[in-house]
């Protein structure tokens, strides 16, 4: 999901501090004494301070509260120059004069006093987002939103993109009507306000409900449109946020009803871009649209595939796990299959499985040959080298994360049923690599417990490789043993399917087997109640064990 957006653009002041020696005659005592208070500070003290103290605060109050327009001005002007420097969390008692000014008719009260709050919000102490929502802040900045001053509409819009930022003020921007302005603000000719606003909205996805309510007032296709932008900022925000919007289903419906999925080419231009996070995202959005499998056909039809391919090689890491997790969506539709092999990135997976430093890039590229190996495509992978790339990371398994080893040992679990998988898997490092896969069963991952036993159980289906697997330590006699004893169902069910291979085996092997404790537990197994398969399983293996090889059970 496309990450939040904390960069307000503001724009420059465009007032000037009242000085008490022009404006004497207009003030009253009070507001002369602030006034000079305040030109005190800032051409003393200013540079240094970070702090407004109670007398400063008691200044800024009688100027913002001022019924002369000049005086407002000069303290939207000093909150916006004192909020560069403000280290320290702010207050609602600080808050409420600034607020105040927001509020105020005047363009050049406005800018000033909508920058300070962005300011405040930007650079100050992350509580300082909070206490702006609490003190009542976010409603004059909508208000704001709807300026026809462009510069008011940047500060607010960037203020409100910071304030969002927040995970405790997405809900509550929303709730007060953001979205509809925002929206409108998309349109806006200045690239500032453009910017700012596309940056607000990405940020206010990341929340469920608030994408509902930006679906329902219209967002899609708004982001649809901006994809094609001039601004690449604009671009990125955009492909982020439809990549967020697009993890639920009915969203995805959504999107790729604009324009007859136009989204789809336009993202597919995007993933040619000169900006890095700008392909990034286009990949991120292609994958969470790929999650639908009438989109997984359409998104190869138009080109996708051809467009990620360059991809998975690029040398930035985040594009290249965007790119081979949008691949391996992909690879889940059936036709989809014999065109990623031709396409030749069979050896780039194969790569990318190696690729220590990035597991969440060898669980994409391991998960991709699962899916296309379950679509017979396992011997285009043995060709293409992939086999000894997954082998290797279960060889070196105490330095692979769980999640990879899972992926790597579902993804030879399945090639393991193809013969000349079976082979190669056999004749891996001297025909050593079923000591390796033995090992695994007692790993401390039970899904890679469960999936190494599975590359035996094939193996398991050619009586050459029996010996190896049964006369030899460790051996597979052990771990069905173990499994059957485990008592969890989806244990026992493999070890008796394992079993039943073995069994149909020569004699030797039944031999083998006979002498162990696997025969009586068998024989319980199959009068025992359990479900009817893992009765028959038993049945099966019991029969062969007693009297002679019978017809090999497959899952």
């Amino acid at each position: 999901m496309g990450g939040c957006i904390g960069t307000s653009r503001g724009v420059n002041r465009g007032s000037r501090m009242v000085t008490s020696a022009t404006t004497e005659p207009l003030l009253r005592d009070t507001e002369r004494e602030a006034v000079s208070t305040l030109l005190r500070y800032l051409e003393q003290e200013g540079s240094t301070s970070s702090t407004i103290s109670d007398d400063r605060l008691l200044s800024l109050c009688t100027l913002a509260y001022s019924e002369n327009i000049d005086l407002q001005r000069s303290a939207a002007l000093c909150f916006s120059e004192l909020s560069e420097r403000l280290t320290e969390p702010i207050s609602e008692g600080v808050l409420e004069p600034l607020i105040n000014l927001l509020l105020s008719s005047d363009i050049d009260v406005q800018k000033s006093s909508s920058l300070a709050i962005s300011n405040i919000a930007l650079h100050g102490p992350p509580e300082n987002k909070a206490v702006l929502v609490e003190a009542g802040a976010l409603r004059p900045l909508i208000v704001l939103l709807s300026s026809d001053c462009p510069e008011v509409q940047c500060n607010a819009c960037g203020c409100i993109t910071t304030l969002a930022t927040s995970e405790r003020n997405k809900s509550e921007i929303v709730r007060q009507g953001a979205v509809g302005p925002l929206l409108n603000l998309t349109k806006s000719h200045d690239g500032r306000v453009q910017r700012n606003a596309a940056g607000a909205l990405l940020n206010l996805t990341h929340i469920d409900s608030n994408r509902q309510t930006l679906v329902s007032s219209g967002a899609v296709p708004v982001f649809v449109h901006l994809l094609e932008s001039s601004d690449e900022d604009v671009r990125f925000y955009s492909a982020a946020a439809l990549s967020n919007i697009a993890v639920h289903e009915s969203h995805r419906k959504e999107i790729m009803s604009v324009k007859n999925g136009r989204v789809v080419t336009s993202l597919i231009s995007l993933m040619e871009s000169e900006s890095e996070k700008v392909k990034c995202q286009a990949c991120l959005a292609v994958r969470n649209l790929a999650s639908e499998e009438e989109n997984q056909k359409l998104i190869v039809d138009f080109g996708g595939l051809v467009a990620l391919c360059p991809l998975v090689r690029s040398s930035n890491a985040e594009t290249v796990t965007a790119a081979v997790a949008a691949v391996r969506n992909l690879s889940i539709h059936r036709e989809n299959a014999e065109v990623i092999v031709s396409s030749g990135i069979l050896k780039d997976l194969g790569t990318l499985v190696s690729q220590q430093d990035h597991p969440e890039i060898q669980c994409h590229a391991a998960g991709t040959l699962r899916n296309l190996a379950a679509e017979e495509q396992s011997q285009a992978i043995v060709a293409a080298g992939c086999l000894v790339g997954l082998a290797d990371q279960l060889r070196n398994s105490r330095n692979v994360p769980e999640l990879v080893l899972s992926e790597v040992s579902a993804a030879l679990a399945v090639l393991a049923s193809d013969a000349s998988a079976r082979r190669q898997i056999m004749e891996l490092y001297g025909g050593n690599f079923h000591k390796v896969l033995l090992t695994l069963t007692e790993s401390s991952y039970s899904e890679v417990q469960y999936n190494c036993a599975g590359v035996i159980g094939h193996l398991a289906i050619s009586e050459e490789y029996h010996t190896a697997l049964l006369e030899t330590r460790p051996s597979a006699v052990d771990f069905l043993e173990r499994f059957l004893n485990a008592g969890e169902s989806s244990f026992v069910h493999i070890a008796l399917w394992i079993l039943a291979q073995f069994s149909n085996g020569g004699k030797n092997t039944r031999e083998v087997l006979r002498r162990s404790s696997l025969f009586s537990m068998v024989e319980q197994l199959k009068t025992s109640r359990n479900s009817i398969e893992v009765t028959q399983l038993a049945e099966t293996s019991f029969n062969n064990l007693k009297d002679s090889p019978g017809t090999s059970v497959l899952s």
